[in-house]
């Protein structure tokens, strides 16, 4: 486990390479919104290797990325608690996110990051 709620396999790349080390404070943040948010958090991306980043990316120019830093979370959720979600996380000091709110619910997402600098787009 890396934290109380995380674990290993759950953050690592989903290449396969078993790539999971994620920054410290991020995961700190990403445990305590979850402990905020009452109930699990599922993901669809945390940790990226290279490889599978310059494969997937929509920043595909993006050399150390957040994903491949360990400093960004793609969480699967949708509707009034990805709203919940972005205002905990905002609050938090969560400094860029993300919303992909449309289409199948089951591929809406918030992305979150502590890259530092200050932003918010959506998908």
């Amino acid at each position: 486990m890396i934290t109380l709620n995380f674990s290993k396999s759950e953050m690592a790349c989903r290449c396969g390479s078993g790539i999971y080390e994620m920054d410290d404070e991020f995961m700190r943040m990403l445990q305590e919104l979850s402990n905020e948010m009452n109930g699990p958090l599922r993901f669809t991306s945390a940790r990226k290797c290279d490889c599978h980043n310059d494969a997937v990316s929509s920043a595909k120019n993006e050399k150390n990325g957040v994903h491949t830093l360990g400093q960004a979370s793609d969480i699967l959720i949708f509707g009034e608690r990805a709203m919940l979600l972005f205002e905990k996380a905002r609050q938090m000091g969560f400094i860029g996110i993300g919303l992909s709110q449309r289409g199948d619910h089951a591929k809406r997402f918030v992305h979150l990051d502590t890259k530092p600098r200050k932003a918010f787009w959506s998908y």
